[in-house]
């Protein structure tokens, strides 16, 4: 099994020279894409202690369109590199993680997958896929640096490890479909246990349904011309221990998100919001119940946004000691400008309260500046 993972990413890997029918005219057959993202973080009240750390995320990522002769097929291949602090165990206290690219320190493959029309309305995506990038995707949250606008915590700290999210991924099917109408569904199918809690750096797919899978699947409704409605459930295959010591239970969850364009023109500056609501199995998951809601206004360019992540504990977690406050909460309040082609700055400040859902832990106020560097080429 692992042989044939590293096949595939060889495999992917090694397309650059090869020949394929063309996409069109105007687009490009490969791209080659750099992006390297730091964060420069201060802890400058509360948490578990002040202080700043430095926190790097560097993807280098290939796309190979027409793959292997097969018009509209696509091979993506993504090495990543994680650096520094780990920002929210050391300093802030708090549970949501206030960083995306908070993780171990560590160098292995990201994503490595293939992607194939099967109708003129339906593709597939089979290999090591980031859940995210498929399901319980926040756009209009996306520029903000806290983890719970990404995916949101109910879902993304679930299972064993995690679903198949950053920081490790898991061998994982996608279908997914677009009518006329611009409705959408998709359903995926991933092994529900990436990598090896054990060891943070086991990245290549273990034994095949040693923790069961995970079963997902989200339409998607658009509304008024201006927004679009996303209705997500997940479910593991496997039982889980209760977080209360009483057997086991079953683990799912489910979530609705609205999102869209309030005010302005979308070749423009314009006004965007969002809002969530997810609610997992309080049973086997920490985190019974999340809202999330923000606002950007702003164009491609320059953008600034206010954003709230509410995590509530679930009944039997507090029985079970995880916290003495029911809900930890964070604000952020962000802006990002781009200064050219290759270069953006984004300062970032963020209020925890009750972080880590514990009194003896004050409410953290943390400041910080994230820098994109991002690189791309295009070619036949």
């Amino acid at each position: 099994m692992r042989g044939a993972w590293i096949l595939i990413a060889a495999t992917l890997m090694g397309t650059t020279g090869s020949s394929a029918c063309a996409a069109g005219d105007d687009a490009p057959l490969s791209a080659i894409a750099l992006h390297y993202t730091v964060d420069m973080l201060s802890d400058v009240r509360g948490g578990l202690r002040r202080g700043a750390g430095l926190l790097g995320r560097f993807d280098a990522a290939y796309d190979r369109g027409d793959f292997a002769g097969i018009a509209g097929a696509k091979a993506h291949f993504d090495l990543m590199v994680l650096h520094g602090s780990r920002f929210s165990n050391d300093y802030a206290g708090d549970a949501q993680t206030l960083s995306n690219i908070d993780a171990p320190r560590a160098i292995r493959p990201f994503e490595a997958w293939l992607q194939l029309p099967l109708t003129d309305h339906v593709r597939g995506k089979m290999g090591l896929i980031d859940l995210n990038s498929e399901f319980d995707v926040q756009p209009v949250g996306a520029i903000f640096l806290n983890s719970s606008f990404g995916i949101a915590p109910d879902f993304s700290q679930s299972g064993l490890n995690g679903p198949s999210i950053f920081p490790v991924v898991s061998p994982g099917l996608v279908l997914a479909g677009e009518d006329a109408a611009h409705r959408t569904l998709g359903i995926g199918i991933f092994d529900a246990l990436p990598g090896d809690p054990d060891h943070p750096h086991e990245f290549l797919p273990g034994r095949p349904g040693r923790a069961g899978a995970l079963l997902v699947a989200e339409a998607g409704i658009p509304f008024g011309g201006w927004g679009d409605l996303q209705i997500g459930g997940w479910r593991y295959t496997d039982r889980f221990a209760r977080i209360d010591g009483q057997g086991r239970t079953s683990s799912g969850g489910g979530y609705v998100l609205v999102q869209g364009r309030l005010a302005g023109d979308d070749k423009g500056a314009a006004l965007r919001g969002w809002a969530r609501l997810g609610l997992a199995t309080a049973r086997s998951v920490a985190i019974g119940v999340h809202i999330g809601a923000g606002l950007t206004y702003g164009d491609d360019d320059r953008k600034v946004g206010l954003a709230v992540a509410h995590a509530r504990l679930g009944a039997p977690a507090l029985d079970a000691g995880h916290g003495d406050r029911r809900a930890e909460t964070a604000i952020e309040l962000t802006a990002y400008r781009t200064l050219n082609r290759f270069v953006a700055v984004q300062p970032d400040i963020q209020y925890i309260a009750n972080p880590g859902w514990t009194s003896s832990t004050a409410n953290a106020l943390v400041i910080g500046l994230r820098l994109h560097f991002t690189y791309d080429r295009r070619g036949a």
